[in-house]
């Protein structure tokens, strides 16, 4: 069977909308049922875009079907030089492994602590080059800069090439999957989130990441952009070790994704060892 193209999609979802537009100018149905139903298309596109696990917008990755008691930690918006270091101490204090989705102008910045992830034994994956608040409405080419551009840094980093992404904030177009596909990349989402950016109360973060964890999920947390708690902590100081602590108690063992979704690793680069 073959694949759908979701730019296919909405660019028929827009043909319609287009003849419908039509059909209403020359008055062959009522002009407010036509735009009612030109709003109501245009809603559902935009919907698609900015809801970061709609497979309409193309294939997502939010958990793994898998019979192992494993979960796949990720962190976004790093490398920051203050939580990576102590993110990685503490997951070594407990013997779990994560996937970072580094940001391209970030690595660039502080790129000891993208060898230190590797070093570690984590993988790094893209995040675009520079974050911008805009990815969702880039065109192709722009689209693929953003991609490209981190994929070359973070593969020159640490000697092997990411093999997922995530978009800024979880929000895409139709024209993302198709590119993301030409470079072998798997578009990956969440099964929970904290909102541990902006939530300054930790139980919070905490009971929104374990509510009806199951093994196979992936969860998210950030080592860049960090909230802060009402002590003025960033937030992931408490949760990230509490997480580890309850994943033991659960007989559940913390892994990046290449192990969730059984991709062998390719060769790293000497200099990491």
């Amino acid at each position: 069977m073959s694949k759908v193209d979701p730019r296919r999609v909405f660019q028929t979802m827009n043909l319609v909308d287009g003849l419908i537009g039509a059909a209403a100018a020359a008055h062959l149905m009522p002009l407010t049922q036509g735009l009612a139903w030109i709003g109501l298309t245009q809603v559902a596109l935009a919907g698609a875009c900015l809801c970061p696990r709609c497979r309409l917008v193309g294939p997502v990755l939010t958990r793994a079907a898998t019979a192992r008691p494993y979960i796949a930690l990720s962190f976004d918006d790093g490398p920051d030089p203050a939580l990576t270091p102590w993110t990685l101490k503490t997951l070594k204090q407990y013997g779990a492994k994560a996937s970072f989705f580094c940001i391209g102008t970030r690595a660039r910045l502080y790129r000891q602590d993208v060898m230190a992830i590797a070093r570690a034994g984590h993988s790094i994956e893209n995040h675009s080059d520079q974050h911008s608040y805009r990815f969702a409405f880039l065109g192709s080419r722009a689209l693929a800069r953003e991609i490209d551009a981190a994929q070359r840094t973070l593969e020159d980093l640490c000697g092997q090439a990411p093999r997922f992404f995530r978009a800024p904030f979880g929000f895409r177009n139709p024209w993302l999957a198709p590119l993301l596909a030409d470079r072998g990349l798997h578009y990956t989402a969440w099964a929970h989130r904290g909102f541990d950016t902006w939530n300054h109360d930790s139980d919070r973060v905490q009971s929104r990441l374990t509510r009806d964890l199951k093994p196979g999920d992936i969860l998210l947390l950030h080592d860049g952009h960090s909230g802060r708690d009402r002590q003025n902590r960033p937030i992931i100081h408490t949760v990230l070790p509490q997480l580890l602590q309850e994943l033991q108690k659960r007989g559940l063992t913390a892994v990046d994704l290449p192990t969730l979704f059984d991709l062998s690793p390719s060769t790293a680069d000497p200099r990491l060892r």
